[in-house]
């Protein structure tokens, strides 16, 4: 058969070669909880001409969240990808531990300046880039829009991790912006389940006014949410899918323009573009929600000027 698909070839009447075959790249994906909770960025870059079997392997596509990450980043690197996808800042350092040769394109990363995995938001400088999907003003914003939306605020309780750099970095920036208020802030250390007991128990000795929930939470988001209903607590969050929780109010990046520009830059990377040359990019938009039905659950009264601002109400 091969034969005869070279003897037509040979015969060709325009004396041309054969075509070549699509390059395939190899593209590994680094992501605790498996690469389909991506699936969003993944249609981008199909849009972008990239299927599966055709000019584009994936590598290691889905792990578990408990997989240790800096043994999945080596196997990653020694099977010699053309770029790695992170999804976060912990999958980004763990591929950053293992090469730094091997692009990696970061797809949803929260203060890289400040937690030292590239240099500058504008010339990172190193073999990492892609965009930051949080940053402090995030945090600090995310403050202001509470203590506007609850105007009787005196007393904060800040949930954050502190045992996680960026827990650290925005806890530290939600607390300034909460001070500047002339808040109070109590301090809620929540790096696993014994110290989100510690920190329910102590909200419901001394009651705060409301909660400010960071982002490293997020799979205690509902045990949090619960909490916050139950005790009648305003509180508010970092990600949007928390208002149809439940959540009071989310303040966040709006994704999905993030992953067209992160399948974008896999995009340009593929074709030869350098992570040093391509500069981080930032959410240009950001969502809040507000779901009015936990609002009247707990009597309060948005302001009329916040609930303008709203992009998701929940009646």
């Amino acid at each position: 058969m091969l034969a005869a698909l070279a003897g037509c070839c040979a015969a060709s009447p325009f004396g041309g070669r054969a075509a070549s075959p699509a390059r395939v790249h190899r593209v590994g994906v680094i992501c605790a909880g498996g690469g389909g909770s991506i699936g969003y960025f993944w249609d981008q870059l199909r849009e972008l001409g990239y299927e599966e079997h055709r000019n584009v392997e994936y590598l290691l596509k889905d792990i578990d969240a408990t997989d240790d990450l800096t043994g999945h980043a080596a196997r990653l690197v020694s099977a010699n990808p053309d770029a790695i996808v992170a999804c976060g800042n912990d999958e980004a350092l763990a591929a950053m531990r293992a090469t730094s040769r091997v692009p990696i394109v970061l797809l949803y990363g929260d203060v890289l300046v400040e937690t030292g995995i590239v240099a500058s938001l504008a010339h990172p400088g190193g073999n990492v880039t892609g965009t930051s999907a949080i940053s402090t003003g995030l945090a600090r914003k995310s403050v202001e829009i509470f203590k506007e939306a609850v105007p009787s605020l005196r007393k904060v309780a800040i949930f954050s991790n502190l045992r996680h750099p960026v827990g650290k970095v925005l806890h530290a920036a939600a607390e300034d912006a909460a001070n500047q208020l002339g808040l109070a802030v109590a301090t809620c250390d929540v790096a696993d389940d014994a110290g989100l007991a510690t920190a329910f128990a102590q909200l419901s000795r001394d009651r705060p006014d409301g909660i400010v929930v960071g982002t490293t939470l997020s799979d205690r988001m509902p045990q949090v949410i619960a909490f916050a209903a139950r005790e009648r607590l305003p509180a508010i969050y970092p990600f949007a899918p928390a208002v149809r929780m439940g959540g009071l109010m989310a303040y966040s990046p709006n994704w999905l323009p993030q992953s067209k520009r992160n399948a974008q830059i896999v995009d340009r990377i593929l074709k030869g573009a350098q992570p040093r040359d391509i500069p981080v990019e930032q959410p240009a938009r950001y969502s809040l929600g507000i779901n009015l039905r936990a609002a009247r659950a707990m009597s309060l009264k948005i302001p009329q000027p916040v609930l303008l601002r709203a992009t998701t109400l929940i009646e």
